[in-house]
């Protein structure tokens, strides 16, 4: 996932109020509405853009109609989403561990 750093409620409440990123509720039913069923809530912060710190951040996770959570990250002001990971399994978990090399018959 692209690098946030996340920022405290304060300024979180201040670039809100000032208008420089769209409200949580409006963003959260972005997310939402990217999955049938979507339901959003279970995780959400403001942050900055790792490599443009001028760039506010909204990441959540949705869970949608088959319980499946979804990872997402979107622009902040836009309301883009620019992350949408789907759920980890085994076959595409990058921190599961290499498979065992098969034994050749020589």
């Amino acid at each position: 996932m692209t690098g946030m750093r996340q920022i405290e409620s304060d300024e979180a409440r201040r670039i809100v109020e000032s208008g420089t990123v769209r409200p949580l509720g409006e963003l959260l039913r972005i997310a939402e509405a990217r999955h049938e069923g979507g339901r959003g809530g279970l995780g959400l912060e403001y942050g900055r853009a790792e490599d443009a710190p001028d760039r506010y951040l909204f990441a959540t996770e949705v869970e949608d109609a088959d319980g499946m959570v979804w990872s997402m990250l979107l622009d902040a002001h836009t309301g883009e989403i620019i992350e949408d990971r789907p759920p980890q399994t085994q076959e595409n978990d990058d921190d599961a561990p290499p498979a065992e090399p098969e034994a050749s018959e020589h």
